[in-house]
């Protein structure tokens, strides 16, 4: 069911739960100090507890009367917020347990998107969002994805449009010495080392670089951030993943009524003269382009009912396609 911003507003002051936009992919969005608000975003996405939710606030002041905000969060903070980054800061007592997944750190983000934005400000009261499907699968970026995840229990969303980024937010974690990037995204550790002028490490990345030591694990209960599990973003399709269309051709695993994939419509090209039918996600391999579209080609193809699906991504390992290999490798099918 699609609503307006002011039955939005209604409806999550009184401790309901509601799909909103954001620049990223839709969030299930409730009252991120209400307790029982926080109890139905788990219960409907069939959250783990060990997995902590994304709080959204409308300012910088907000955020510090949540969180111990410091001079490297107020850096970077000042750099890209509104935007695609979350922070990973000590949390205050105001914070309840159970949006934090027991840590002591809570994660931190203002949005983008500007019905998100006026949600936040005409309530005057923080948000926890989740991505708005069920937990593991692959993330909405439209409104009409949400209905598709979550069927006879779609939450009442807002319709914002496509969203501009289409991949999770990069999560930042701040709360110790060194920091870290627990999950890449569009702000990239080329950018953030920039901005912070010192070296940010990586945690749970799927390409070789070894990962770093988060500095508050040792004080958490769950996961340190959402996105972090080996299998995340998933269809129900079975999943692929080649690094090359050679790869493909002569991994001999395309059956009759397969779906094919390719990030770079010069590959789309190759393949249909073999007799392929393929779906390109940008014509030109934009890594930009490849982020906005992946999820939506996913969960729409998904809905096909195929057999298998195979995705072609030759993109490097870095910056923005990154973040984009960090996504198939935790959809792919183990």
């Amino acid at each position: 069911m699609l609503i307006t911003i002011d039955d939005a507003v209604t409806r999550l002051a009184g401790g309901d739960v509601v799909a909103l936009p954001s620049e990223t992919v839709y969030g299930l969005a409730g009252l991120a100090l209400n307790e029982q608000a926080i109890a139905k975003i788990y219960a409907l996405k069939g959250r783990p507890a060990t997995n902590p939710l994304i709080v959204h606030v409308a300012h910088l002041q907000q955020a510090e009367e949540l969180c111990y905000v410091n001079s490297q969060a107020k850096r970077v903070g000042e750099a890209y917020w509104p935007g695609p980054i979350t922070l990973v800061l000590p949390k205050k007592k105001s914070v309840p347990g159970l949006v934090t997944a027991g840590n002591q750190t809570v994660a931190i983000r203002i949005p983008r998107h500007p019905v998100f934005l006026e949600v936040l400000t005409r309530l005057n009261q923080p948000l926890a969002a989740p991505s708005a499907n069920p937990s593991n699968r692959t993330s909405p970026t439209e409104a009409r994805h949400v209905e598709e995840l979550f069927g006879k229990k779609c939450p009442p969303t807002v319709d914002g449009g496509k969203c501009a980024v289409g991949l999770e937010s990069t999560v930042l974690d701040l709360s110790g010495d060194q920091p870290t990037i627990l999950r890449p995204g569009l702000i990239t550790r080329a950018q953030i080392q920039d901005c912070l002028q010192r070296q940010v490490g990586l945690f749970q990345d799927p390409s070789p670089d070894p990962p770093a030591k988060v500095g508050q694990t040792g004080r958490n209960q769950g996961a340190p951030s959402p996105g972090m599990g080996s299998v995340h973003y998933a269809p129900r399709t079975p999943l692929a993943l080649y690094p090359t269309v050679e790869e493909f051709l002569i991994s001999a695993k395309f059956k009759p009524g397969d779906l094919v994939i390719v990030a770079d419509g010069k590959d789309a090209t190759q393949l249909d003269a073999k007799g392929y039918l393929t779906t390109p996600l940008s014509t030109d391999g934009c890594p930009e382009e490849v982020a906005q579209n992946l999820y939506g080609v996913l969960i729409e193809l998904d809905a096909k009912n195929a057999p298998s699906m195979h995705l072609i991504f030759t993109g490097a390992r870095e910056g923005i396609n990154r973040a984009i290999w960090d996504r198939l490798y935790r959809a792919e099918t183990k």
